[in-house]
């Protein structure tokens, strides 16, 4: 006879069912409790929140990985501020013959990235003799030369080299100009409005 459906015992029948469902009672409200227990936690640490690119991972409070996606994807445009540029020679005098080579460098000293202008009619070179204008990047640049655009990080320098052939040069790239004569000249970069300091050289 099956025990499970017919208790046997000195007890009624109806004894054992009564126990057997206070049992059963028990055993649903421990599962029970278990369950919402789990729940409870999984929704306190997190489970409700997610970042806003909704890829369902926790946001993290305070990051800044979003915003700084934003400004690399959606950069300004550079402002003097941003930017700080640097001008030298690589010898002090220079003998016949000898052509000056300038080093000079753009830095965007911002906390973001921005755009600019670094080509020969933006970022302009000048050299001159007094008050003698004698020759500019601007004068004579090509279509190659004259604009390039760049992206500048937060802190990103740009570099550049200039060898000047000693020639003069003027508005429009005239030719048969006549050519600088030996004495002290002195070299100036701009970009936006923002100068380096003037370096000065010998020719010979």
């Amino acid at each position: 006879m099956n025990t499970v459906l017919h208790p046997v015992g000195p007890n009624l029948p109806r004894v054992y069912w009564i126990r057997r469902l206070l049992v059963g009672i028990l055993v649903l409200a421990v599962l029970g409790g278990v369950t919402a227990a789990f729940w409870a936690v999984a929704f306190r640490d997190g489970g409700s929140v997610v970042d806003a690119a909704g890829d369902g991972s926790p946001a993290v409070p305070g990051s800044s990985d979003s915003s700084v996606k934003d400004d690399a994807a959606n950069p300004v445009d550079c402002v003097p501020a941003d930017l700080e540029l640097t001008l030298s020679t690589d010898a002090a005098q220079y003998p016949a013959g000898a052509d000056p080579v300038l080093q000079g460098s753009v830095t965007n000293t911002s906390t973001q990235p921005c755009t600019v202008d670094a080509g020969d009619a933006a970022r302009e070179v000048v050299i001159s003799s007094g008050s003698d204008r004698i020759w500019s990047t601007k004068d004579c640049a090509s279509a190659d030369t004259a604009s390039r655009q760049l992206l500048l990080a937060a802190g990103a320098r740009d570099p550049f080299e200039i060898s000047w052939s000693r020639v003069r040069s003027a508005d429009g790239c005239p030719l048969d100009l006549p050519l600088p004569r030996s004495g002290t000249y002195q070299a100036v970069a701009s970009l936006l409005g923002t100068s380096a300091a003037p370096v000065a050289f010998v020719l010979e």
